[in-house]
C-alpha cells in the first residue's frame, strides 16, 4: 500500500526554497530554475502546491542539497 500523501506547509515550502536558493543555484538546470521561480511565485501569492509540485520540489531539495 502506498503511502498516504500529506501536503507540506508553505512555511516548509518557503525553507525548502530558501535552502535550494542559497545552496544550488548553480547544480540546477534550466528547467529546475524555471520551476523554482514558478513555485517561489506560487507560494509568495499564498496559493498551495499541488501534489505533484511538491513531490518536485522535494526532490530537488534532497538531490541538490
Amino acid at each position: 500500500m502506498a503511502p498516504i500523501w500529506k501536503p507540506q506547509t508553505n512555511e516548509t515550502h518557503k525553507h525548502w526554497l530558501t535552502v535550494i536558493l542559497n545552496e544550488s543555484t548553480n547544480k540546477l538546470t534550466d528547467w529546475e530554475n524555471n520551476f523554482i521561480d514558478s513555485i517561489h511565485d506560487r507560494i509568495i501569492a499564498g496559493q498551495t502546491l499541488s501534489q505533484k509540485q511538491e513531490e518536485i520540489l522535494d526532490r530537488i531539495y534532497t538531490e541538490k542539497t
